[in-house]
């Protein structure tokens, strides 16, 4: 993913445009802050097993953060991991010390070994999971406030596919967050008629009726199929 691009945007008038891109620098920031404080948490999750450094180079092996975010991340994240830094106890160098081991010792130690790159590896993944599904969560937000910024200009559904586009998400990515915006705008905008879910007591008090919901209009959808 890389930074947004209004290049697809030309042919709304220059008032929304100028809403639009206050939108995108604010995703941009959002991402931003997203970013850094899952690789904060990142670190601290990996801590009994690698280093500061380490972490954070696993980190960015392990999510896709854009190029232009990346230096700004990773300056953030060590800022949010002063205290951690500043903690970490200093070991002196010593001289390496050769122990010949049995070939029982020595195979028991390669197991051991492998078992812990393979929790280690289990430990980033999850870790990493975590992060997407943040970034996703920041990316759905802000792909709703594009939809509040272009909702005089076109339908809902082309508005989330424009804000997609424009930060050039993969295609994977792509269906995920247009779909989950789409699901939200969905049930922030029910057509009328719909069933209403709500929590009701179950011996309702004499003399109250049924909750009642004020139905906002839904808008029509632009896109018939995303290609």
């Amino acid at each position: 993913m890389t930074g947004p691009s209004l290049i697809a945007s030309r042919r709304f008038p220059a008032s929304t445009k100028l809403r639009l891109q206050l939108v995108f620098a604010r995703a941009s920031e959002a991402l931003a802050e997203t970013y850094q404080a899952q690789a904060a948490e990142f670190v601290r999750r990996l801590k009994p097993r690698l280093s500061v450094d380490e972490a954070l180079l696993r980190y960015f092996h392990e999510v896709d953060v854009p190029a232009a975010l990346e230096e700004t991340v990773r300056a953030r994240a060590l800022i949010s991991l002063s205290s951690m830094i500043e903690s970490a106890p200093r070991h002196e160098t010593r001289a390496v010390r050769w122990t010949v081991l049995r070939p029982d010792q020595l195979l028991h130690a390669l197991r051991r070994r492998v078992q812990h790159v393979e929790e280690t590896n289990l430990e980033c993944r999850l870790a990493a999971s975590m992060s997407d599904e943040a970034v996703a969560t920041t990316h759905v937000r802000m792909a709703l406030e594009t939809v509040q910024a272009l909702a005089d200009e076109i339908a809902p559904d082309e508005a989330i596919m424009h804000y997609v586009r424009s930060f050039n998400l993969s295609s994977i990515d792509a269906q995920v967050i247009f779909r989950s915006a789409l699901a939200q705008w969905a049930e922030l905008h029910p057509l009328p008629g719909e069933a209403l879910v709500t929590a009701r007591p179950a011996i309702p008090a004499p003399g109250l009726g049924r909750p009642s919901r004020e139905l906002r209009p839904r808008a029509e959808f632009g896109l018939r199929v995303i290609v």
